[in-house]
């Protein structure tokens, strides 16, 4: 698996949940089997992509290796690429910016021309990518993504639907229940003052935690921004309250995942389920000879 960049870590950082907005959607091409789908992303990850994301039919294509460039693919037009620049908060929104310089193209298709008003190529030379928390449905397959895209260049505007490649090994850590279906919640309500966790393994398809009543155990598949949780099992303690029944109903429906400033966002259906916050480990103090 690639090793997380800083510049990729930060923009991952950067992006922040946010359930009010209205779910874009994307159209593609037919859509292709599960299988023919992993081994395309598959092969995206040999080639050092990172993002990836697709749009409206008869389609456009955008992939971001971050420590390299930008590669987008306008329906009937030009491949435009642009070197990674630092990136921005979108203006008033939620999601990151790049506002990209396109590089010259060595064939001259987007070269500048004596014809051409200058105000055009000025625009065409910029590369606009904004990457938005909002849930993004694909009509044509039904796939959800976590992430929704806007790319703008040359005057046009194109949407749709994105996903991150390479963060599943962000999963891998204890988690602490934060939220539920819109609800802070607090130890004084849990058995012991001990609140719901989760212990995700991704390498080992592990999950462990507790319920707030109950341990439980069960295997965790993930891959790029989706991840689901199956086989979940507990012990058999008797429970003073509901809560442990949706928890597990809830947590079983999860499709996607977002981690935003040591935060794990589920979701289920494109809308939120629960929130973690990651745990950290305690150091042991050095013992004297």
């Amino acid at each position: 698996m690639k090793q997380l960049t800083p510049l990729f870590s930060l923009i991952l950082i950067m992006i922040l949940t946010d359930g009010c907005r209205k779910m874009p959607v994307g159209h593609t091409k037919p859509a292709a089997s599960g299988s023919a789908l992993a081994t395309d992303l598959d092969s995206k990850r040999r080639q050092g992509i990172d993002f990836t994301a697709h749009g409206a039919t008869p389609g456009w294509a955008l992939d971001i290796d971050f420590t390299k460039a930008i590669r987008f693919q306008a329906p009937n037009g030009p491949v435009l690429i642009a070197a990674v620049p630092k990136s921005q908060r979108e203006p008033g929104g939620s999601g990151i910016l790049f506002d990209a310089q396109v590089l010259p193209d060595p064939a001259g298709s987007t070269r500048r021309t004596a014809s051409r008003p200058a105000s055009a190529s000025r625009r065409n030379d910029r590369l606009k990518v904004i990457i938005s928390p909002v849930v993004c449905r694909d009509n044509r397959n039904g796939q959800v993504y976590a992430y929704g895209v806007t790319v703008e260049t040359n005057g046009q505007r194109y949407s749709g639907c994105g996903m991150f490649l390479n963060g599943m090994a962000r999963l891998n850590s204890q988690w602490v229940l934060e939220t539920y279906r819109g609800q802070r919640l607090h130890a004084e309500q849990f058995v012991n003052r001990k609140m719901p966790t989760l212990d995700i393994n991704v390498k080992e398809k592990r999950l462990q935690g507790f319920t707030g009543c109950n341990t439980l155990q069960g295997q965790v598949k993930a891959d790029g921004d989706n991840v689901r949780f199956e086989a979940v099992s507990t012990t058999r303690r008797a429970c003073p309250y509901d809560f442990e029944t949706g928890f597990l109903a809830a947590l079983q429906s999860v499709t996607l995942y977002r981690i935003s400033n040591n935060r794990l966002t589920l979701l289920a259906d494109g809308k939120y389920v629960m929130t973690f916050r990651k745990t950290v480990k305690k150091e042991t103090p050095a013992t004297g000879p």
